[in-house]
C-alpha cells in the first residue's frame, strides 16, 4: 500500500526557479503494516534526473521505455524475496531544470535540508518507523544514487546506510564532455538557457544550477564551466562542480563515512556514461582509507536494470539496518 501526502517546505520556498515548495511524498507500507503494531526500518528512495516521485509511483504509459509502477517493484521484495519488511519513502526532488540533485542550492532549493528536516521528521511523526539512524537508509539510481551518497556521507546521524546505484561520479571523466555537447547542439548560437527537448542544454543547466549557482546572474542564475565561443574550461567554476563529486569529496568525509553501518556501490559494467569507472575509483579510495563497503557490478547499462537494482538495494539494506 502506498500513501500519498503533500508536504510544504520552507527549505524549498523562495527558490529562484519559482518551483513549488509543496511536494509529493509517497510512503510505501509493507505487507502486514496495518495488522500489526510493530515498528519498521525506513529506506528512502531518491529518484533520478528528469524524474519525480509521482513518476516513480504512477509512471507514464505512453513513453518509449515501459516502466512498472514502483509498488509492483516493491511488493515482490517483501513477498517472494522474503526480505525483512521496511517502510519505503519516496520524496520528490524534481525541478524545472530536471532535478535538484538532492543538494542545497539557492536556485533549485535546499533539497538536502528538505529531506533531512522535513521529510524524515514528517515520516517519523506519522508512521511507525524505528526513529533511529541505525534503522534508516537511503538509496537511489543515477542522480538518486548521487543523492544517496551526498545525504549519507554528510549526515550519518540521520542515515546509517546507503546503497549507491550507478551514481554520478568521477566527473572529470563522465561529465566534463557535457557542456561541449551542449555548445555543439546550439552552435553557432551563444548559450541562452535550457531549450525544451534539447537534452544537453537541459542537463548542463540543471547541473550548473545545483553545482555552480549564481543568484546574481539572472535570468538563469548559473555559471557555466566552459567559455563561449572559445571552449576554454573555466577552472574556477569546474572546481565548484568537483566539490560535489564523490571521488573528490570522499577524502573530506572519511570520519562520517566510518560512522556508517553499510555502504553499497553498484553499477552496470556497460554504463552508457561510464559511471562504473566512477564507482571503481570511489571503491579504490574507500579501500585506501580502510572503510568497509561492498562494490558490485552487474552486466547492465545506465538504466536498463534500474528496477532490479532497487530490489537488490532493499535486500542489502535489510541486512545492515536494525529491525525490531
Amino acid at each position: 500500500m502506498i500513501v500519498h501526502t503533500r508536504l510544504d517546505s520552507s527549505q524549498l520556498a523562495g527558490n529562484l526557479l519559482g518551483d513549488p515548495s509543496e511536494r509529493d511524498v509517497f510512503v510505501y507500507l509493507p505487507p502486514g503494516y496495518e495488522e500489526s503494531d510493530r515498528r519498521y526500518p525506513a529506506a528512502y528512495l531518491l529518484h533520478a534526473y528528469g524524474g519525480s516521485a509521482e513518476g516513480l509511483v504512477n509512471p507514464a504509459t505512453d513513453e518509449q521505455r515501459w516502466r512498472p509502477p514502483i509498488e509492483d517493484v516493491l511488493d515482490p521484495v517483501f513477498g517472494r524475496m522474503d526480505v525483512t519488511p521496511m517502510i519505503v519513502v519516496i520524496p520528490d526532488g524534481n525541478s524545472r531544470y530536471g532535478c535538484g540533485q538532492w543538494v542545497d542550492s539557492p536556485v533549485t532549493g535546499n533539497f538536502e535540508q528538505y529531506v533531512l528536516h522535513d521529510v524524515v521528521t514528517f515520516v517519523d511523526a506519522h508512521y511507525r518507523t524505528i526513529s533511529n539512524s541505525r534503522s534508516r537508509g537511503v538509496f537511489g539510481f543515477s542522480s538518486g544514487g548521487f543523492g544517496a551518497w551526498n545525504l549519507a556521507s554528510r549526515n550519518p546521524d540521520v542515515f546509517a546506510a546507503m546503497a549507491v546505484l550507478s551514481a554520478d561520479s568521477f566527473l572529470d571523466m563522465t561529465h566534463k564532455f557535457m557542456p561541449y555537447k551542449y555548445l555543439d547542439s546550439i552552435w553557432p548560437e551563444a548559450p541562452n538557457g535550457p531549450i525544451e527537448g534539447n537534452f544537453w542544454s537541459e542537463i548542463v543547466y540543471d547541473y550548473a544550477a545545483c553545482y555552480s549557482p549564481n543568484p546574481d546572474r539572472p535570468p538563469f542564475y548559473v555559471d557555466l564551466p566552459v567559455a563561449f565561443p572559445s571552449g576554454e574550461l573555466i577552472q574556477e567554476v569546474w572546481d565548484r562542480w568537483l566539490t560535489f563529486d564523490p571521488v573528490v569529496n570522499v577524502h573530506d568525509r572519511l570520519e562520517d563515512l566510518r560512522r556508517l553501518s553499510g555502504i553499497l556501490l553498484d553499477a552496470g559494467s556497460n554504463d552508457d556514461y561510464n559511471l562504473h569507472w566512477g564507482h571503481r575509483l570511489l571503491s579504490h579510495h574507500l579501500h585506501e582509507a580502510g572503510i568497509a563497503h561492498e562494490h558490485r557490478e552487474n552486466p547492465g547499462n545506465h538504466g536498463g536494470r534500474a528496477f532490479e537494482r532497487y530490489q537488490v538495494a532493499l535486500e542489502w539494506l535489510s541486512q545492515v539496518l536494525v529491525s525490531d
